[in-house]
């Protein structure tokens, strides 16, 4: 062994060819595509259908003529948005815009079934001006 020096040490070597990388031993985490932007029809959506629940409830059920197209339009926005950007707000105009319609028919049945048995809608203005007064002077 000519290589050696004197006291056994081993003179510098130059570098071999490059080893491979070892391959990792555990799994192996990737992110996902980021969410960017936003979702258009979605918010559209769930505009729509809160805007149609919203006329429901403030006119008592007498806006069903402009509440019904209203969340049909949110369901047709919310069906077609597009899935892979933010589909937390697709889903959730999906969900305002079926509830928006199933209670906007219901009360076109309500509203329906009433006028036909003799009810009217001034007769209702009268009964509740009548207990809101009612009440104020309960109150005051």
């Amino acid at each position: 062994m000519a290589d050696h020096l004197p006291g056994g040490w081993l003179p510098p070597q130059a570098p071999g060819p490059p080893q491979p990388p070892e391959p990792p031993q555990g799994p192996v985490f990737v992110r996902g595509p980021a969410e960017q932007g936003t979702n258009g029809l979605a918010i559209a959506a769930i505009v729509c259908a809160i805007s149609s629940i919203a006329l429901l409830v403030l006119s008592l059920g007498l806006s069903f003529p402009f509440s019904l197209p209203l969340g049909i339009s949110g369901w047709i926005c919310a069906t077609r948005a597009r899935i892979d950007v933010r589909g937390g707000q697709r889903r959730a105009g999906l969900v305002l815009a079926i509830a928006a319609i199933a209670l906007s028919a219901l009360a076109a049945l309500v509203w329906i079934v009433l006028i036909a048995a003799g009810f009217s809608v001034d007769e209702l203005q009268r009964n509740l001006e009548n207990e809101l007064q009612r009440q104020r002077r309960a109150g005051g």
